[in-house]
């Protein structure tokens, strides 16, 4: 049997539960399309709100990505779960557009329409998301008819049931010549012996904080902080988070505790401050997500008093069950220096908590404080190779990270990693003879220039520290140590072209490994690794890639990201002796 592929990051749950149509967990099923929902004019298919939608959606999943059958096909057999309650911030436009120019107003409004919104807004969420209409309908209700939206409740309790009633379950077809199982593990010994050739395994975690929060229907749209609440509704909200912790601890309630949380998402959660996440507009007539979905309350601030609380006493806390791990992505620059303050105070008491960051990628700035001067725009990107928004690591970031033993998930995106340099490349190189094979090994280049930036950190670090600290030496292959993948796959994203369902992470893995191998041939000059800091983007020499790889072949480098990382992190942290203390 081949290393199992662990995902740190990927939602199998999310589409299922929230379609009835999907019969289980295992099976891949696509979005309605706008054909199906918008007939045009006169029945006739003409219809340029269906034309606009179009352009919002042609890049994204409109299909499962991680169903199980996929999953076992592709090899991924270690599946951290993210239950995600649906942000209403995200199903709910944000009319009047008032950020957007006239000329992308005009268009928002033909798509959006002014009439009949909530039946608009319905078939736009159905094809985005794969929800069906009933689903879809439950969640506008909660938006407009309703006083309080209770996403522990009402959302995760129902995913997380939804997740439990698979376990053991079995695929309805033969995969790859089996019948592959599904099994929930709640501990690092439980995976191992699950680990055999026809065993998916699964761990649960969370996206989002607001997924453990009762909030007032009016103070989560308008809000910016819980702060800035009512003495009323601000011990109300408190309470819910602590409650619903204390709730998600009790094993007679939730057998499988989560690993980790993400701690932020794409919008506010009125207890820490989020990254910005959607993309502008290309031009000042065609909008961009950013136009239409309002992440500005909450944007960039940092993690309020109460939400520093919630951590250090109740998430992570031990005595009263196992502790949660936070994962950092999505978290604002201000939220990850607070949270790394925390994590060093209490590592100072002598109690190590790793920091997890499930799916990200690089941006070559070396602080945070560094990153905060440069404003999220399409321009910041336009002459790098890699994405330079705030919402991707910074090598401040990256050694914050190894320094706390924790594990980093290099995602699979083409709306997070790219900056301009790599779009420009990829639209010349789909107009070339044989695109598809170019457009692969484009994506791997983009993989291995995130893996190999962290290991160019890491390693840089440890030398650093060698030198001052000849009596206390850190082993330089640990610099591999930190990376694996996290796919993002569900998670309504833009995936690599190719490599965009579960089915095809074995081939990528392979095709990342040959990358390494081929990389200094003639022949692969355009898709050679490159090396990225803060002002430039250059290819790294034979002589410097030779010395980050430490001996590794390109096979070992690939099972270390793919495989192995991950499992030395679950038997250091995913034990019944770490999490209960």
């Amino acid at each position: 049997m081949k290393k199992p592929i662990g995902d740190l990051h990927c939602h199998p749950s999310l589409k299922p539960v929230n379609n009835s149509s999907i019969k289980d967990i295992w099976t891949y099923k696509k979005n309605l399309t706008t054909k199906a929902l918008f007939k045009g004019l006169f029945g006739l298919g003409i219809s340029p709100r269906k034309w606009a939608i179009n352009l919002f959606v042609r890049d994204m999943a409109t299909y499962t990505q991680s169903n199980l059958e996929d999953c076992f096909e592709g090899d991924n057999r270690l599946l951290f779960l993210a239950i995600y309650p649906p942000e209403r911030p995200f199903l709910k436009p944000d009319r009047p557009f008032d950020k957007a120019t006239v000329k992308q107003r005009f268009v928002l409004s033909r798509v959006f329409g002014i009439q009949l919104k909530r039946h608009i807004d319905n078939k736009i969420i159905r094809i985005l998301t794969g929800f069906s209409r009933e689903r879809v309908n439950e969640y506008l209700k909660s938006i407009y008819d309703t006083e309080y939206i209770d996403y522990f409740n009402d959302d995760f309790v129902k995913e997380y049931k939804y997740i439990e009633d698979s376990h053991l379950s079995s695929s309805p077809n033969q995969v790859k010549f089996q019948k592959p199982t599904f099994r929930l593990v709640s501990n690092y010994q439980e995976y191992v012996e699950t680990v055999n050739a026809n065993n998916i395994a699964g761990i649960i975690t969370i996206e989002g904080m607001h997924a453990l929060a009762k909030y007032k229907n009016e103070n989560l749209f308008n809000a910016k902080t819980i702060d800035s609440l009512s003495a009323t509704d601000k011990a109300a909200l408190k309470a819910s988070f602590i409650n619903n912790v204390a709730n998600l601890k009790d094993k007679n309630q939730f057998a499988y505790t989560p690993l980790f949380i993400t701690f932020s998402h794409h919008f506010n959660n009125l207890i820490s401050g989020h990254a910005k996440s959607f993309a502008d507009s290309k031009n000042r007539t065609i909008p961009g997500f950013a136009d239409v979905f309002n992440q500005t309350n909450g944007l960039d601030l940092g993690i309020t008093s109460f939400g520093k609380t919630i951590i250090k006493n109740h998430l992570l806390a031990r005595d009263n069950g196992s502790r949660i791990l936070i994962d950092t992505k999505h978290m604002s620059l201000q939220s990850r220096d607070d949270y790394a303050t925390i994590i060093k105070s209490l590592k100072a008491s002598g109690d190590h908590v790793p920091i997890v960051c499930s799916h990200t990628a690089i941006n070559g700035i070396k602080t945070r404080d560094e990153a905060a001067q440069r404003e999220d725009t399409n321009t910041l990107d336009k002459k790098s190779y890699v994405s330079r928004w705030d919402i991707n690591i910074t090598d401040q970031d990256i050694i914050d990270i190894f320094e706390s033993d924790g594990v980093i998930g290099v995602c699979m995106h083409d709306g997070r990693m790219p900056g301009g340099k790599f779009k420009k490349l990829y639209k010349g190189l789909t107009r070339q003879f044989k695109p598809d094979e170019s457009v692969k090994r484009l994506h791997a280049q983009m993989f291995l220039t995130n893996v190999f930036h962290i290991v160019k950190i890491n390693l840089e670090n440890i030398r650093n520290h060698n030198a001052n600290n000849p009596n206390n030496l850190i082993a330089e292959i640990d610099a591999w140590k930190t990376i694996c993948l996290g796919s993002d796959n569900d998670g309504i994203v833009d995936p690599f072209d190719h490599f965009n369902t579960a089915n095809t992470l074995d081939d990528f893995k392979h095709r990342v490994a040959k990358a390494i191998t081929l990389n200094f041939r003639p022949y692969w000059k355009t898709f050679r690794v490159i090396s990225v800091d803060q002002n430039s983007c250059t290819f790294f020499s034979e002589d410097q890639l030779t010395d980050l790889m430490l001996g590794l072949s390109p096979e070992e480098i690939a099972d270390k990201v793919f495989s192995d990382n991950l499992d030395v992190f679950l038997s250091k942290y995913f034990t019944d002796g770490y999490l209960n203390g």
